[in-house]
């Protein structure tokens, strides 16, 4: 980002590769059988064509290789430096090239239109190498002439200027006719005449015969073209090792370069940050944003995250709809994001690597293992729970809610418990209630809420995130009386509903007051803990410990 002459240039390089560079690695890695007589089949064809665009493919990767070399060769990243030693000054890869110019024609390169493609696949090989792929590659240059003769012919003869002479792999040749050209009824002649918007896609018996021998002689061309290859093919596989490298470093140029810095600069200043990291220090997030979902709505609202040894698990409540399925998944692309050297969607964020990423999201079933949604939902707690360390991180949404209501808070609430005992960072997502009166016990649970206003028995969502409980009264009932319930059923779930809240209400009530001293001086703990990892001067600090200080005498 700091060099543009280096990321422009590398823009332009690597438009020079083709996409595909890695996915045609695997033609080379397994040997197929020999070709033999019996083997030359029309059937084969599909086979033979992969193969040979393989080996175009691999000489135009290989042909653009000199011009990557070129923009790397005085950079000062470790990371391009390394690169351009491993892949620009490897002499391997210059004798693939000098063994594939010994057979493919230089002017043969990787095409995208498919006729062309299908062109250079049938004439990739020299001429002179092999009698029998002459004489189909004349056949296929004879057939493809009288095709387009005989389109010029059809033109003159129905007076049809516009008609046009497409090329799919599948169809092959067939005529595009547009519709206001067409006066009257379309002549006889045309056959397998489709719609398609403003133009007509048709052919006609002498378009089909000739398709078909143009087919049968491509596919010949193929298939003597694979024959031709076989020696070549065994060389590259005895280097096909360095081809790996050459696909990886292409892809991680691809990632840094057209992903995270263009992404990057094209952002206002601000909009993304460099990630800091810390041993065991806290995951703290400023304004952060979901990286997909922000480039859809303009209004994405930004939220906080803080987790730190002292506060490693947070509960976030809600109704539906008012967005913490969003915020949990936005946390995890961050923290991936950060790892894999990129910068970050929000104003300021410091965080601990973690040595895993353990998500429990959505509620389906799994017909096929015979698994019921809550059956595999205790499928994927158990992984997590055997699986998880001290540096992992955790996010679970909506965990027990399959299940009866008693069932699945003991099972949300034991999970709490246990991940609590382990330090590993949380972030728990849940519609219980009942759950928050765990911060009421550890010290070490933070409750968060998203705001939801309540208007006219209406929800009006702010998407905004904020600390403590809060009691949207009835939103479940609200939800189901703008679906239709009787109002009966209505008041009589409200009516129970407040009697069970009473209760709970008062029990937290008790709790609060029970562990309120032992609260005061986690809280405390954790201030220090906080100011241990910091990055700020030292009088930034001794005033911070004055404040702890003071609010802690003043209570």
């Amino acid at each position: 980002m700091s060099n543009e002459q280096l990321f422009f240039g590398l823009c332009q390089i690597l438009r020079k590769f083709p996409k595909e560079t890695d996915r045609v690695l695997c033609h080379f890695c397994f040997k197929p059988k020999k070709v033999i007589a019996e083997a030359l089949a029309v059937e084969r064809a599909k086979k033979s064509q992969v193969l040979v665009s393989g080996v175009i493919l691999l000489k135009t990767a290989l042909d653009a290789l000199p011009l990557l070399s070129k923009v790397l060769k005085d950079v000062k990243s470790s990371l391009l430096s390394n690169i351009y030693k491993s892949v620009c000054e490897n002499e391997k890869y210059d004798l693939i090239k000098k063994r594939i110019g010994e057979v493919i024609d230089e002017d043969v390169l990787h095409a995208r239109v498919p006729f062309v493609a299908c062109t250079q696949q049938c004439f990739a090989v020299k001429a002179g190498i092999d009698g029998l792929l002459d004489i189909s590659r004349r056949s296929f240059c004879e057939t493809s002439e009288a095709i387009h003769n005989l389109a010029n012919t059809y033109r003159e003869d129905f007076k049809l200027p516009n008609l046009k002479l497409i090329f799919k792999n599948r169809q092959g040749f067939h005529f595009v006719i547009p519709q206001k050209n067409i006066q009257g009824k379309l002549p006889s002649k045309f056959i397998q005449v489709v719609k398609h918007g403003n133009n007509i896609h048709c052919s006609t018996l002498e378009l089909a015969s000739l398709n078909a021998r143009n087919k049968s002689a491509a596919a010949e061309c193929y298939t003597r073209t694979e024959v031709c290859l076989e020696e070549l093919m065994d060389n590259i596989r005895e280097n096909v090792s360095v081809l790996t490298l050459l696909a990886e470093v292409l892809c991680l140029l691809d990632m840094i370069v057209n992903s995270f810095a263009h992404m990057i600069s094209t952002k206002p200043v601000d909009r993304y940050t460099r990630p800091e990291f810390t041993e065991n220090g806290p995951l703290a997030i400023d304004s952060g944003r979901h990286p997909i979902l922000e480039s859809i709505h303009n209004d994405f609202v930004a939220n906080n995250i803080f987790l730190s040894e002292a506060s490693n698990m947070v509960i976030v409540m809600g109704p539906n709809m008012s967005g913490k399925s969003t915020y949990l998944q936005q946390l995890c692309l961050i923290v991936i994001l950060a790892q894999v050297g990129c910068y970050v969607p929000a104003r300021f964020s410091t965080l601990r690597v973690v040595d895993r990423m353990f998500t429990r999201m959505g509620a389906v079933d799994n017909l096929e293992s015979n698994s019921s949604t809550f059956t595999t939902e205790m499928k994927e707690t158990a992984f997590i729970m055997q699986n998880v360390s001290r540096r992992s991180l955790i996010v679970m949404d909506e965990l027990g809610r399959a299940t009866s209501s008693t069932d699945g808070f003991a099972m949300a609430w034991s999970c709490c418990e246990h991940l609590l005992s382990l330090k590993a960072y949380t972030i728990f997502a849940s519609h219980m209630e009942n759950i928050s009166e765990l911060a009421t016990i550890y010290p070490n649970v933070k409750i968060l809420h998203f705001l939801v206003d309540l208007k006219n028995n209406h929800l009006d969502f702010k998407f905004q995130l904020k600390e403590g409980t809060t009691r949207i009264p009835h939103y479940g009932l609200l939800l189901a009386e703008v679906a239709g319930l009787p109002s009966s059923v209505i008041e009589t779930a409200r009516a129970i509903t407040t009697r069970i809240a009473e209760k709970e209400e008062k029990r937290m009530e008790v709790n609060c007051i029970q562990h309120y001293s032992i609260q005061r001086i986690y809280h405390a703990a954790q201030r220090l803990l906080c100011l241990k990892y910091c990055n700020q001067d030292e009088d930034t600090i001794r005033q911070a410990l004055l404040n702890l200080k003071e609010s802690c005498t003043n209570h």
